[in-house]
């Protein structure tokens, strides 16, 4: 309770309204129930639901001018190999896989085989390439391919117990003189305007569930930091983007409340009741049109070195 209550007042002060401006539909019964029940023993803070990789798909589109801006600065081009650690539904791999073209080689790796599938599938009917997937954890298992001229992962740091034991990983998968690329988060640059007691609760369970979790809200502008904790160079290059925009019907706060709801309960933050009902809450307030929403900046950081043994 004490979680919850002192991100209430928190959230209370800062959120003034939200956003986004995507059309669809609720949530179901079924797509609730099926919600609530999946928790990750890895400690993974969302659900892994076909709904929730539809989420992860949208949210990609939302980042894509930012990630492929940074691809071209990172150098991917033509003939080269890139390995997208946490690949998610796969849209990363499809931006890589425009840039190094049919000369190069794409890998994606989750350790949820089912999204990578999900994707993987797509992306061989949509784009031209060679595609890889290999449903594994980073952390202990072997990479076919290793090493990489690119190494990227994004969204995936916020989510580690130890980001700095990832990003030591992540640079042995790269080849000596590659680069190795991060984009996160700083979740506590969300803000929302005019305030709503329906929005701003979406944003208590979001935020109140990565705390309890112990994800870090500043992730975005720590990767300089844990790039030096892994023993490499400071980045060689950085940049960001932000987002603010009106929110209507397919709210993406809804989404995400959604996709944070299973781990909401476990951490006792919210019940299964008030998850089932709250992505729908949220989406009738934000179908007025009345709120904005300041989406969480995103930032990238690249780095260039030798390779680890």
């Amino acid at each position: 309770m004490g979680v919850r209550h002192s991100f209430k007042r928190k959230w209370a002060r800062l959120t003034p309204g939200p956003s986004p401006a995507l059309k669809g539909r609720g949530t179901t019964k079924s797509e609730s129930t099926a919600m609530t029940k999946n928790t990750n023993a890895d400690g993974y803070v969302l659900s892994r639901t076909a709904s929730e990789y539809e989420r992860l798909r949208a949210q990609a589109q939302v980042w894509e001018q930012l990630t492929d801006r940074v691809l071209a600065q990172a150098g991917l081009s033509e003939g080269m190999t890139a390995l997208d650690a946490g690949c998610g539904p796969g849209e990363v791999m499809r931006l890589m896989a425009r840039r190094v073209g049919i000369m190069g080689t794409v890998t994606g790796v989750d350790i949820d085989p089912d999204v990578g599938a999900y994707g993987l599938e797509i992306l061989r009917k949509e784009e031209k390439g060679t595609f890889h997937f290999h449903a594994a954890n980073l952390l202990t298992d072997d990479v076919p391919g290793a090493p990489f001229d690119l190494v990227y992962c994004r969204f995936v740091l916020l989510h580690m117990d130890d980001p700095v034991a990832l990003v030591k990983r992540l640079a042995a998968l790269t080849k000596p003189g590659g680069t190795l690329v991060a984009m996160d988060y700083v979740m506590d640059t969300l803000r929302i305007a005019p305030f709503d007691p329906v929005l701003a609760r979406g944003i208590e369970v979001l935020m109140g569930t990565l705390a309890a979790g112990k994800r870090p809200l500043d992730a975005g502008v720590r990767l300089g930091e844990w790039f030096r904790a892994a023993n490499l160079p400071m980045p060689h290059g950085t940049d960001m983007q932000g987002k603010l925009e009106t929110m209507g019907a397919d709210a993406m706060l809804a989404k995400v409340v959604a996709g944070f709801g299973p781990q909401a309960v476990k951490f006792g933050l919210a019940t299964e009741d008030e998850i089932a009902r709250l992505p729908e809450k949220i989406r009738a307030v934000a179908s007025r049109g009345e709120h904005m929403v300041h989406w969480p900046t995103v930032t990238a950081a690249w780095t260039r070195f030798g390779g680890l043994g």
